[in-house]
């Protein structure tokens, strides 16, 4: 948590500094918090809010309203269950609480459409779409023992979000996306509703 507050600290700091307009920019960055809500059937395995997360953005302007870009992240999801009995192939059983995680790491191409000109309007809403893949990290820690599977998984999300102008070329951004990555061989789906709030430097 420390790191993602220092994060967006120097990502307010540089918007703030850079309070001089810009007739053309080209390219942005986006540093956000993200936190997230399981949904089902993610939430079956842990349906706990998470604010265990960060994301980080770089894009360009193929047009005044329209860009591409390159986003990525990392969320963590954590729940303590009730108590349960495991038995083994033995015959041995165990009582304990049972840890379960979910690390997620995104990796997207994704789309934006303004429907106003990001620099030129105080708010801007806007609409987008994610595509890409995830490597997800599913363990559960059961008193000594531990259980885990991990893999990549095919992925898309979609967007709707909102941007604040601190200045021309810098501001506050806050969006929500439906995520959900398709179960494979190795892990199960993942799906959750994030909810990210950031600052945006253009240039």
């Amino acid at each position: 948590m420390k790191f993602i507050y220092k994060t967006l600290s120097l990502a307010l700091i540089v918007c703030l500094l850079s309070s001089s307009a810009m007739a053309q920019y080209k390219y942005y960055v986006n540093f956000s918090w993200n936190t997230a809500l399981p949904m089902s059937p993610t939430s079956d395995y842990i349906s706990k809010f998470s604010v265990r997360g960060v994301g980080f953005e770089w894009g360009g302007f193929v047009k005044p309203n329209v860009s591409l870009s390159f986003q990525t992240g990392w969320n963590v999801f954590y729940q303590a269950k009730n108590r349960q009995t495991y038995i083994g192939e033995g015959g041995g059983a165990v009582t304990g609480t049972p840890y379960n995680y979910i690390n997620a790491l995104p990796i997207y191409g994704k789309a934006n459409y303004y429907f106003k000109d990001p620099a030129s309007s105080k708010t801007t809403p806007y609409v987008g779409i994610g595509v890409g893949t995830t490597w997800q990290k599913q363990n559960t820690d059961f008193g000594i023992t531990s259980f885990y599977r991990d893999g990549w998984m095919f992925g898309l999300y979609p967007e709707l979000g909102v941007e604040y102008n601190i200045n021309p070329i810098s501001g506050i951004n806050f969006n929500v996306r439906y995520n959900y990555n398709f179960e494979t061989d190795q892990v199960n789906e993942l799906s959750y509703l994030g909810f990210n709030i950031g600052f945006v430097y253009r240039y």
